[in-house]
């Protein structure tokens, strides 16, 4: 097991690449097409154009953006003879060919204090009565399942031809999140293969703001200190669980702490793991950095 750790995020924790300048490219080989998806932790539907020769890519970069270089261009295709629409998210994408709607996993792991308000900027075609969705959900793994804490969304139903804001407010949750993901689709009702081919959807500018009182209530995580294939807490008076969450949403519990704070990582397989530690109140009380497992 080789451990590498990241940069220490001890509190607001911002959306990754939300001006969508960062985009990283997959190539495609004969008559399947190259596509891009934004980096940092974005993906997208984009995946079955490989098994869809000839098919269009779901998610694009533009250059018809509201700031900066570029911007993200959604649209709903048909692939298959199934509506696909244009979608990009934070989380994971892993095709799943005997039951498609379950391909999307959303989700990338939060332990930030939770924002005061989801912003944004988006332009809209839609193809007949179709309908585009953009939202911030924020979840938890109650040990059995994931629960949605809470959706901040709107939901687009006319022609926008300009780029427009989106602001919504958030209100404070009674259960600390452990996961974070930003939607944006084409057609609303995608994930049950309904829309209208055709429908365009520009995004761009995601971002969180905090209002001070609600950063100062919540006043941060403290660090975990990696140290080989350990890690060290503080705090260790108050910490009752400690888990390893993964970019997918994947929750371990690492076990009780021993006297002198430390927890071994070798149940952390390959990928990119935060460790996070909770108190009686299951509030977040310390965080590692991201742990880079290979």
């Amino acid at each position: 097991m080789i451990i590498m750790t990241t940069t220490v995020v001890r509190a607001q924790q911002q959306i990754p690449n939300g001006g969508l300048e960062d985009w990283t490219r997959t190539p495609g080989s004969g008559s399947f097409k190259d596509y891009e998806e934004p980096s940092g932790g974005w993906t997208s539907g984009n995946g079955v154009i490989h098994i869809a020769a000839g098919a269009d890519p779901v998610c694009e970069k533009s250059s018809e953006s509201h700031s900066g270089q570029y911007a993200a261009k959604l649209t709903t295709r048909s692939v298959f003879g199934q509506v696909a629409s244009g979608s990009m998210y934070l989380g994971v994408f892993s095709l799943n060919l005997a039951n498609p709607a379950s391909s999307a996993k959303r989700g990338i792991p939060y332990a930030g204090p939770v924002p005061t308000r989801f912003r944004g900027f988006y332009r809209y075609q839609p193809q007949g009565n179709d309908s585009a969705a953009i939202y911030a959900m924020f979840t938890r793994w109650n040990g059995n399942a994931r629960v949605l804490i809470h959706e901040a969304r709107i939901t687009i139903t006319e022609a926008t031809p300009t780029w427009t804001e989106i602001d919504i407010s958030i209100p404070p949750f009674d259960e600390a999140p452990d996961s974070m993901s930003i939607v944006a689709a084409s057609s609303a009702d995608g994930e049950n293969f309904r829309g209208s081919v055709g429908s365009t959807l520009f995004v761009d500018d995601f971002s969180f703001e905090w209002t001070t009182s609600r950063v100062e209530e919540t006043r941060g995580p403290m660090p975990i200190i990696i140290a080989g294939t350990t890690a060290i807490l503080p705090l260790v008076d108050r910490v009752r669980t400690v888990s390893a969450v993964d970019l997918t949403g994947r929750n371990l519990d690492l076990g009780p702490v021993n006297s002198s704070g430390s927890i071994d990582l070798a149940p952390c397989t390959h990928g990119l793991w935060f460790v996070i530690a909770r108190d009686e109140q299951n509030v977040v009380i310390a965080r590692s950095s991201g742990i880079v497992v290979r």
